[in-house]
């Protein structure tokens, strides 16, 4: 699976995205983060990026839409990645979070860890 959560441990989730994100990835996402955050509230996310290829037409706009719908419940996000377009989309997608978002490099993953778990 394209995206697949790879660790839950309190309000932190660690999420991984390979290949290409597809509908049914989101059709899948959503309803576990929606589950997290009805039962953590304001969630801290680690979303790994290793080999994405992006998001297909439809996942997309469901990104965008949880994006939306979510705002506010997403405290922190790090993004790591290894591509200039991931760096460019944790950009973007801070205009539609409340989130603080920050990228880094695949070489700074350590350091994305520990900014997630740091403060609250």
């Amino acid at each position: 699976m394209p995206l697949e959560f790879q660790e839950i441990k309190g309000n932190i989730v660690s999420v991984k995205a390979s290949g290409k994100l597809t509908k049914e990835d989101y059709d899948q996402f959503v309803p576990r983060m929606e589950q997290l955050i009805e039962q953590w509230g304001r969630l801290r996310m680690l979303f790994q990026m290793d080999n994405c290829q992006g998001w297909d037409t439809h996942s997309s706009w469901d990104e965008f839409k949880f994006q939306l719908k979510h705002r506010k419940d997403l405290k922190r996000v790090a993004v790591v990645g290894d591509a200039r377009w991931e760096k460019w989309a944790s950009m973007v997608s801070r205009i539609f979070t409340g989130a603080d978002v920050r990228y880094f490099d695949q070489d700074q993953a350590e350091e994305a860890s520990t900014w997630i778990e740091s403060g609250w």
